[in-house]
């Protein structure tokens, strides 16, 4: 139950010796589910590109907020928190304005932050700040599989790629046996393909879904032309190419912070190719010795049942993605 606070609220850059008091504030933020802040607070403070902010009333913390520079000219909002004394009394209000006025100062040009789809008041909040959703995503994940042929089939029902896009001939996929096409296969482009993979991109019917973003560590940027470079240059794009042409692509990286697991930060492409592709990303993490495959995609009945054809699990969360200008 909130109370007027007793004094006036500073904010202010977070100091190690704040930990305490942060946690105990933030230590019921989703009930017994607890809060992921102890898990990143080392990590938040020890990054200076961005910015960790305690709003305080007579030096005790009751308040917080996070910034992270995506890229130079990106920043990410999240971890704002206000202690339950100090709420519905302008205190997130405070915190967002001063997160948003840090971030531009450190070179952003643009402010994105998720909020659950359920969660009315921090949509309100951010949308009172001139924020509007970009994108509604859900997570994927499934186990590494052995990529033999045989049992990539057994993985995937039988179904036909107009069943799954009506916008794609019956013909563009074998159906009989309800396996992948013959010549499906990953290729790993290189810089190179930097063009044609860009135009490929620019014309992509997933945007206006995805909100051209990829996504990593739970925070997104934009997939821009450096970005895509990048990840050419790394080995980091990972294409299905079928008759004769890219089918859909995909950056993937590995990452150990939750198990070893192929991280996928985009995906794109129609939703049967999409499918097929995830489909051979988890034969793609077996072969790397990793245990899953993880990615995030728009929340769209089209693309849960591309999923599900593909032996992933969605997960129990829709995120909104909100972004504006600064």
């Amino acid at each position: 139950m909130s109370q007027e606070l007793s004094g006036e609220l500073e904010v202010r850059d977070a100091r190690a010796e704040d930990r305490d008091a942060v946690f105990a504030f933030t230590a019921r933020t989703w009930g017994d589910a607890g809060d992921y802040i102890p898990d990143v607070w080392d990590d938040w403070l020890a990054n200076h590109s961005g910015a960790l902010l305690v709003g305080v009333v007579n030096d005790q913390p009751v308040a917080l907020a996070h910034v992270l520079m995506a890229t130079p000219d990106e920043a990410w909002i999240s971890g704002v928190r206000v202690a339950p004394e100090a709420r519905r009394q302008g205190v997130a209000r405070v915190m967002v304005s001063r997160a948003l006025a840090r971030a531009h100062e450190r070179g952003a040009s643009v402010a994105r932050m998720f909020t659950d789809l359920t969660n009315v008041p921090s949509q309100r909040l951010f949308e009172g700040f001139g924020f509007s959703k970009v994108a509604e995503l859900a997570y994927y994940t499934a186990p590494a599989l052995s990529p033999d042929p045989a049992e990539a089939a057994r993985q995937r029902p039988p179904r036909s790629a107009a069943e799954l896009d009506p916008t794609i001939a019956e013909t563009t996929v074998d159906t009989t046996a309800g396996a992948l096409p013959s010549d499906a296969r990953l290729a790993t482009p290189g810089p190179a393909e930097f063009t044609r993979l860009w135009d490929w991109l620019v014309q992509s019917n997933l945007t206006p879904f995805n909100g051209g973003l990829e996504l990593h560590h739970w925070s997104a940027r934009g997939l821009s032309e450096p970005a895509l470079r990048a990840h050419l240059a790394a080995g980091e794009a990972i294409t299905l190419e079928e008759w004769g042409a890219t089918q859909a692509l995909a950056i993937a990286t590995e990452d150990t912070s939750d198990g070893p697991e192929l991280e996928v930060r985009y995906i794109d492409g129609l939703s049967d190719a999409i499918g097929r592709l995830a489909l051979l990303m988890r034969g793609e993490a077996h072969a790397r010795n990793l245990e899953q495959v993880w990615l995030w995609l728009p929340d769209l009945l089209i693309l849960r049942d591309a999923m599900d054809g593909a032996g992933y699990t969605r997960g129990d969360e829709t995120l909104w993605v909100y972004a504006r200008a600064l």
